[in-house]
């Protein structure tokens, strides 16, 4: 029972940590000109232990001079207006939704799952369990570029797979 146990938290992401990274991503990505005031918006979208974790991390941190701002949403529209939006694993099964929803807009969609890059997200953060349950993630150039973002080179050399 106890492997059992272990190797079921070696399959969760580390949601503090992930909230490292999507912090982080701010910092090697820029915003069109007409979207840089106001409260910059980090929105999950549903139920995820990221949204605790988020506020905690991001607590009086900033982009640029805005002030961020976490925000839960339970439909698209709510979530209009924010600059990322997490996706949780419960909620991925929409990503093609989601994605379609934002496309062309500078919205950062990231999601916690291996391979969703290719079907949408922008970033996904995700456990390699090839490499000892590392995490890492993968990035949608195509897509990020798509929504008027610009990524820095440092960001996609980091990035364990650039679609």
């Amino acid at each position: 029972m106890m492997f059992v146990s272990l190797w079921a938290r070696a399959q969760t992401l580390d949601y503090k940590l992930a909230s490292f990274y999507v912090y982080n991503f701010t910092k090697y990505i820029d915003w069109p000109g007409d979207f840089k005031s106001g409260d910059f918006v980090i929105g999950v979208y549903g139920a995820s232990p990221l949204t605790d974790e988020l506020n905690k991390f991001v607590a009086g941190k900033h982009v640029g001079a805005r002030s961020i701002v976490v925000k839960m949403f339970k439909s698209v529209e709510e979530a209009q207006g924010c600059q990322i939006l997490f996706i949780p694993l419960s909620e991925s099964v929409d990503i093609k939704k989601i994605s379609e929803a934002f496309k062309g807009k500078p919205v950062l969609l990231i999601c916690e799952k291996e391979g969703l890059s290719k079907k949408g997200a922008s970033i996904s953060i995700f456990l390699d369990e090839d490499d000892d349950y590392k995490t890492k993630f993968e990035m949608n150039k195509e897509y990020i570029e798509l929504g008027g973002l610009i990524i820095s080179q440092t960001l996609m050399h980091l990035a364990a797979q650039v679609n």
